[in-house]
């Protein structure tokens, strides 16, 4: 069998349905990527509020991201911020939540969905457990002020999901 040749016909063939195949699986997967990418609203009733933090070693600055918006998608507030004497990832995007809930708050909303890239700050805002690391006051304090609301929840989002806060942080 190995010693068969293909005619240049059925090769030509073979390689074009090959070809098309994969094209065809590959424009299919980018869909679905960017279905489960894109930005989602909230449930009926909540807006959602999704942060995001960076920080500028260089320029020894740090910016945050916010924008809030309804469940069709509407933009109700976006805002950045610049914070200085910021160095730390992990404190600018709690920063980020912090600033938002400040600003989300004395809009009396009573449903607010808050959304973050960064993983491990959403596990610490829905845990109970107390932490002693350096943001530990920062935590204890968004906490607080996330219990003031009549609802609310933290998720984590993809970033291309979280683009336009990103974008703004920026």
């Amino acid at each position: 069998m190995a010693d068969e040749l293909l005619s240049p016909w059925i090769a030509v063939n073979s390689a074009l349905s090959l070809y098309n195949s994969f094209t065809d699986l590959s424009s299919s997967i980018a869909i679905d990527v960017r279905k489960a990418c894109k930005w989602q609203p909230p449930q009926e009733g909540f807006l959602k509020l999704n942060v995001d933090g960076v920080v500028f070693l260089e320029l020894k600055k740090a910016s945050i991201g916010l924008v809030l918006r309804d469940s069709k998608g509407a933009v109700v507030m976006a805002v950045t911020f610049l914070e200085r004497e910021v160095d730390e990832p992990a404190t600018i995007e709690l920063l980020a939540v912090l600033r938002g809930l400040q600003l989300c708050f004395p809009l009396e909303i009573p449903k607010l969905a808050i959304e973050s890239d960064c993983l491990l700050l959403v596990w610490a805002l829905q845990t109970e457990y107390e932490t002693f690391s350096s943001n530990g006051n920062l935590l204890k304090e968004t906490k607080a002020l996330m219990s003031c609301f009549h609802e609310v929840c933290i998720d984590h989002g993809n970033r291309m999901g979280n683009g336009v806060a990103h974008t703004l942080t920026r």
